[in-house]
């Protein structure tokens, strides 16, 4: 078990700082927080959807 009397080396971290010296009563930016353009996102689901469909197929043709 660490000693008390040292000191958390985790503490002296860049992100930490930020965390911790931000302005009170400031909320922090939520993860589900969407700043992309609406086509961006429809685009890259577009693209991950073609992509597993190729993949798919392929998949059925090597087993198939």
């Amino acid at each position: 078990m660490p000693n008390q009397d040292e000191a958390d080396p985790s503490g002296n971290t860049a992100q930490f700082r930020a965390f911790a010296s931000r302005p009170e009563g400031t909320e922090m930016t939520q993860a589900w927080a969407m700043n992309a353009q609406r086509s961006q996102v429809v685009k890259l689901v577009a693209i991950t959807v073609g992509v597993a469909a190729v993949l798919a197929i392929i998949a059925f043709l090597i087993i198939g």
